[in-house]
């Protein structure tokens, strides 16, 4: 089945099936809900975090777990409902930093540290683009820049950039 020019590869009823799908069916996107049966779903995405980094997208009627969803591992956080045309900006601003979660990790010393560190970056970038009125794509880029001048990781940098950096 095609859902607006992606392949679905499954659907399922609860955060432990979910998190066995996924290990198992390897898809490069999920879409997760937070209220799940048997595990929730900052709970599973943090476990298939910890198994396999993937890139997932948290969609609830919950608007107060954001925080822990981005703690667990989720490149976007949204509040149904998700209109059609939200789709496809969702979908490539979440790839847009899995592939910077990813660069985070390479950089880290364990999963953990890695998404301590990316709550780090995540905090500094968003900051970064509030404040000086830029995307988050440049913001970012100033970041790596910065990092890569002063010769420290990504994470480092973005303590420097924000006291912490920390949200």
């Amino acid at each position: 089945m095609e859902w607006y020019g992606h392949e679905v590869v499954g659907t399922v009823g609860s955060g432990a099936e979910a998190l066995a799908r996924c290990c198992a069916q390897r898809p490069d996107l999920v879409l997760m809900d937070v209220q799940m049966p048997e595990m929730d779903g900052i709970a599973a995405t943090r476990r298939l975090m910890e198994r396999r980094p993937t890139c997932v997208v948290i969609v609830t009627g919950r608007a107060d777990l954001e925080e822990a969803a981005e703690q667990a591992g989720a490149m976007r956080y949204v509040v149904k409902p998700l209109l059609g045309s939200q789709i496809p900006m969702v979908v490539e601003e979440a790839r847009r930093r899995f592939g910077r979660f990813l660069e985070v990790l390479e950089e880290s010393k364990s999963l953990e540290s890695a998404l301590a560190g990316w709550c780090t970056v995540q905090g500094a970038t968003h900051g970064a683009s509030v404040r000086d009125g830029i995307s988050e794509e440049e913001a970012y880029e100033r970041l790596q820049q910065q990092a890569w001048k002063s010769g420290v990781t990504l994470a480092e940098a973005a303590e420097g950039a924000n006291g912490n950096g920390r949200h």
